[in-house]
């Protein structure tokens, strides 16, 4: 007589190499990609990073022959004037700093757009293919070269597709 409410007996299973192999690579890929999208998501928040806030008291004096634009992630900046600027600061859309040591008269030079930080430690989206949001544009660049100087404007230069 056979007992239906008794459990039936179940095949024991065993862990091939196989098995093991494809467990440890989906585990392994599976973090990979959390980490990578983590750590591709285009803005930071590093509050060591912190800058002081824009000066709001200080006038823009004049615009000067500094032609920035953006390519991909990165802020290349041209000075065109005869001019060389040492220890100043870089102010993008009257939030984001990075403080340049020399930018001689005549010389490009290539910045990382996510080397700029905000008074709170919050860059902005540099850009990148893997990227979660919009880049942040690039409206108003000014140049501080003193604590009570007038900012002086630069030539922010827009993203073909802004047009």
């Amino acid at each position: 007589m056979v007992d239906v409410n008794s459990p039936s007996p179940q095949p024991e299973r065993r862990n091939t190499p196989l098995r093991s192999v494809l467990g440890a690579l989906l585990v392994a890929g599976t973090t990979i990609m959390v980490l990578g999208l983590s750590a591709c998501s285009g803005r930071r928040y590093e509050p060591s990073l912190a800058t002081r806030p824009y000066p709001v008291q200080l006038d823009q004096d004049q615009v000067i022959d500094i032609q920035m634009f953006r390519d991909g992630g990165n802020l290349i900046v041209t000075n065109a004037s005869p001019q060389s600027f040492i220890d100043f600061d870089v102010w993008v859309n009257r939030r984001y700093m990075l403080h340049i040591d020399r930018l001689n008269a005549g010389e490009t030079r290539t910045f990382w757009f996510g080397d700029f930080f905000d008074m709170w430690g919050e860059s902005p989206v540099a850009g990148g293919f893997f990227r979660t949001e919009a880049p942040t544009p690039i409206v108003l660049v000014q140049i501080q070269i003193g604590e009570d100087t007038p900012l002086l404007g630069a030539i922010s230069v827009p993203e073909e597709d802004r047009f």
